[in-house]
């Protein structure tokens, strides 16, 4: 089973885009905030990570590159801020994608089993 980490701080959202995951058949791993997020990526075996950009303790950006730094799992970028400067940016830290809400998530994760 592919492991995920979704970095999202609305409660809500995070918690609809796990539940759908969950039911995708993928393990996923919660966390509201980077350092929740950081601990569970040097923890566990993270095969994805999805990340907003604008969170209470930091910018996911950051969160990205050391997600990229220190693994090969794929990153993807998953927030409002839609300008080109702003997905530019992302794809600079590393990105595999960069998605703008509201969005489509699921048709842009699957995995080969």
């Amino acid at each position: 089973m592919k492991s995920i980490l979704l970095l999202e701080d609305d409660e809500n959202l995070n918690r609809g885009i796990s539940l759908k995951l969950s039911k995708e058949g993928y393990h996923v791993f919660s966390a509201g905030t980077i350092l929740e997020a950081k601990s569970i990526f040097c923890k566990e075996n993270i095969d994805l990570v999805i990340s907003d950009i604008t969170l209470p303790d930091g910018n996911g950006l950051d969160f990205g590159k050391v997600v990229r730094e220190k693994s090969n799992a794929v990153l993807i970028y998953l927030t409002a801020m839609d300008q080109e400067i702003d997905i530019v940016n992302g794809y600079d830290t590393g990105a595999d994608d960069y998605i703008t809400k509201p969005f489509s998530l699921i048709a842009r994760i699957r995995f080969d089993n």
